[in-house]
């Protein structure tokens, strides 16, 4: 029992849900991405945002935009070019650059909360994961008016990244200074409001036409650094429950979207993309870390570098008319199932093996 514990539980739950998915006596079931957008993101996000302290943010606020934006469209151009030249079509590249561009900040939340690293590296993803939704939604709204015909300009895409993501941060840390004064500090009113809250802003922000993940992410930030009190830290504990509750419910969904026996037909090409992604997250890692890092932490970089429910969310929102539809679809799933189970599983001696988080050494202070 011990053992299974110390396992991941994201691919424990993956893995429940593909078995299931892939029996004969499951009937076929599919998650809408709304649920998935709608329903679980804004709790899963406000959980990961509840917890991250504005001075910690702060310090390493260099390494979040450069690594969650930068580092997300470098990212997404390299890994294009490669699935280009590998022989995918060009549609097929450009949607599955921008539905991957994105390190998941359930999976990655997940394997920090479960191991011993240092403050910086552990902001650092987690900022990171939290920083490029905005990246990676965008990308996807860009690749498919480009697919679409309708053809997208350089400054018309960079309009709408500004748009989407200062938009929501934006309208996430206006929301969240209001609250912050009218909330009152009892227990009773502080968490079911801080729910509402969620939800509500989410909303807001996607009828304004900004990105509601961001907006809910720096709602979450502002309140989460309240004078802290006995009610602020109950608060936080109820927090952490729904976040593991939501996250258990959003991987075995996901797991449910994972037919083996689709994914061993198109083995290779799965195969093909993991390997595309991980030379792109290692030059990626390289370039913006260059010399910042030490080695050891850049490979740390690298490794933390999970997919999950959000990558599968925003493949389920292809058009169904598509053409390419079914097929990004397994590829998606096998590049999740395979980052979880593989990188996912193996994060915990990984890091040991790169002696992460046991001496004083840390990269160089931005």
């Amino acid at each position: 029992m011990t053992a299974v514990r110390r396992w991941p539980w994201p691919f424990l739950l993956l893995l429940v849900g593909a078995l299931l998915a892939s029996s004969n006596r499951f009937p076929q079931f599919t998650v809408s991405p709304s649920l998935i957008l709608l329903g679980f993101l804004p709790a899963l996000l406000f959980d990961a945002g509840f917890s991250l302290r504005a001075a910690a943010i702060r310090r390493e606020l260099r390494w979040i935009l450069l690594l969650g934006v930068a580092g997300a469209l470098l990212g997404a151009a390299i890994s294009y070019g490669i699935l280009r030249w590998l022989g995918f079509s060009a549609s097929e590249a450009l949607l599955l650059s921008a539905v991957l561009a994105a390190t998941d900040p359930v999976s990655i939340f997940a394997a920090m909360r479960r191991l011993r690293v240092p403050e910086r590296m552990r902001v650092t993803l987690e900022g990171e994961s939290l920083a490029n939704d905005g990246v990676a939604a965008v990308l996807f709204a860009v690749a498919l008016t480009a697919i679409g015909g309708r053809g997208s300009s350089p400054s018309g895409a960079v309009w709408q990244f500004l748009l989407l993501t200062v938009g929501g941060l934006l309208a996430g840390g206006l929301v969240g200074l209001v609250l912050a004064r009218l909330l009152p500090d009892r227990v009773p009113v502080l968490a079911p409001a801080t729910v509402v809250a969620a939800y509500g802003t989410y909303l807001l922000a996607d009828r304004l036409g900004v990105s509601g993940l961001l907006a809910v992410v720096m709602l979450a930030v502002v309140l989460g650094n309240r004078p802290h009190s006995a009610s602020h830290h109950l608060t936080h504990r109820f927090w952490r429950v729904v976040g593991f509750s939501v996250s258990s419910l959003v991987f075995t969904l996901v797991g449910l979207q994972v037919h083996l026996d689709r994914l061993t037909a198109s083995a290779v090409d799965v195969l093909g993309v993991v390997l595309t992604f991980l030379v792109a997250r290692i030059a990626m890692v390289a370039i913006i870390t260059f010399r910042n890092w030490p080695l050891r932490m850049q490979a740390a970089l690298v490794w933390a570098g999970l997919r999950g429910a959000l990558s599968l969310a925003l493949a389920l929102s292809i058009p169904a008319g598509m053409a390419d539809r079914e097929r990004i679809l397994v590829l998606v799933s096998g590049f999740v199932f395979a980052s979880l189970a593989i990188q996912g599983l193996l994060i915990g001696p990984v890091f040991r093996g790169l002696h992460v988080g046991e001496g004083p050494e840390n990269p160089a202070s931005s």
